[in-house]
């Protein structure tokens, strides 16, 4: 049997309903003893998750389809990553490995909690980036009007790829308790998203709390996949990667509107994740059990480090010129506003959206020490265009063989640069050679096969 990403949750053959249930604490001891003696093996295993799916090359693919939807690509990867099939009918409590099943199904049926209210949080996103970074609140979701518009007309209300993909999630974690405890989850207690408006600083705090979010859910996924073998573990993995893709963006555009900001960064989206598991812990079924294996607790902390060392990495490398090419560049997709806006609001709008953009081409957001480097890099690459191009398409062979980080011919790439002029002319060719490499990214170098 396989996996239909939108199948239709079922009852389970015995009718009966899941709900959490966790055995006394003296056998939860040695459940948590029988974890701790295979801890170095499970951080192995998610040590080889994380390389896998945040590395550099995964990461610039996920950009990318940012980049793709805007572009009206009609390649269905742009509007919902493809995941791998599974056979859902193969998939029991047997594959689950070296984490007690009942944690594993609550674990489950915390996240199905959380991702459940997937149309409050498409408005949510919609409407709090359409000031700040409106390409990315169309990739997110849609704003008041656009969402009444579609209501009014009954036009789908789930367009964006980011809807398209958080949305199967929680069904996908309802099926998985139902195959490990043959019980049919719930629907209630979902999440509550809160209110945000369009103003900037609910816009700003909207970037940190996105963020902590797809970085926790990625973090705890990635555990529950290390915990799990055979069809179980692909099926993880599928909702893990969307997540992963999503940080990548949020964490992209946040290095686009605010510049460098490594420990700035992280201790944001730390006090937000210490502010959701708070909450969450108050408001989830059986939310009190939340963190009470140490163990477990210990791999989830390894992981959200762990991806976040590889993140970093990867937006240090990030050019400028790339990030403005992938967020400003011209949508052409349908549905960027609401055709009953009316001709004041749309004026507001406009004006409002002209200072938006004002603000980011100056990266006034920036610190001013980023900011200035920044400015001298941009005039540096605009007064050198053709030089720089030169070396590019001669000495570098425009950076042919060279699209996969890490490759030998990046490598080799990067070894001629190490040779050509000054520094500022050497960070100029480094960033071209990532902006390459982020065009032609796998998913792009793999369709030019077929």
């Amino acid at each position: 049997m396989t996996y239909s990403v939108g199948s239709s949750l079922t009852v389970s053959p015995q009718g009966r309903r899941f709900t959490p249930a966790f055995p006394p604490r003296a056998v939860r001891r040695k459940e948590a003893l029988r974890q701790a003696l295979r801890l170095p093996g499970t951080l192995l295993a998610i040590g080889r998750i994380v390389a896998e799916d945040y590395g550099i090359g995964a990461l610039d693919e996920h950009l990318w389809a940012f980049r793709g939807f805007h572009d009206g690509a009609e390649d269905p990867h742009y509007r919902a990553r493809q995941w791998r099939r599974v056979r859902l009918g193969e998939i029991g409590p047997g594959d689950v490995t070296g984490l007690a099943v009942w944690e594993l199904a609550f674990m489950a049926n915390v996240a199905r909690e959380i991702e459940e209210p997937i149309l409050d949080y498409s408005r949510q996103n919609g409407e709090g980036f359409r000031v700040l970074l409106p390409s990315l609140a169309r990739f997110l979701g849609k704003n008041r009007e656009a969402a009444a518009h579609a209501a009014a007309h009954g036009l789908p209300w789930c367009e964006s790829p980011w809807c398209e993909e958080e949305r199967r999630h929680a069904t996908t974690f309802a099926r998985v308790i139902e195959k490990l405890t043959r019980t049919s989850p719930g629907r209630e207690n979902p999440n509550r998203p809160k209110v945000v408006t369009s103003s900037e600083a609910d816009a700003v705090r909207l970037v940190i709390t996105r963020q902590a979010a797809e970085w926790n859910s990625s973090s705890t996924y990635t555990v529950m996949a290390a915990h799990a073998a055979g069809d179980l573990h692909h099926l993880l993995r599928n909702v893990a990667r969307d997540e992963v893709k999503h940080l990548a963006i949020l964490a992209a555009a946040d290095r686009y509107l605010f510049g460098p900001r490594p420990w700035r960064r992280l201790a944001d989206i730390v006090r937000e994740s210490l502010d959701e598991y708070r909450t969450h812990r108050r408001r989830r079924s059986g939310g009190d059990m939340m963190g009470t294996n140490p163990v477990t607790a210990f791999e989830v902390v390894a992981a959200h480090l762990l991806a976040e060392r590889r993140v970093r990495r990867w937006l240090a490398v990030l050019p400028l010129r790339t990030l403005e090419a992938v967020f400003e560049a011209p949508s052409r997709v349908a549905g960027w506003t609401s055709p009953d806006e009316s001709p004041e609001s749309r004026a507001e709008r406009e004006a409002t959206a002209l200072a938006g953009a004002h603000a980011r081409a100056s990266l006034s957001r920036w610190a001013p020490r980023a900011r200035e480097a920044a400015v001298r890099r941009r005039a540096f690459e605009t007064a050198h265009a053709p030089a720089i191009e030169g070396i590019v398409r001669t000495r570098l062979n425009g950076f042919r063989g060279a699209e996969a980080p890490g490759s030998r011919g990046d490598r080799e790439a990067r070894s001629r640069i190490r040779r050509s002029g000054g520094r500022m002319l050497r960070a100029s060719l480094v960033a071209r050679l990532r902006d390459h490499q982020v065009r032609n990214n796998r998913h792009v170098l793999a369709g030019r096969r077929t």
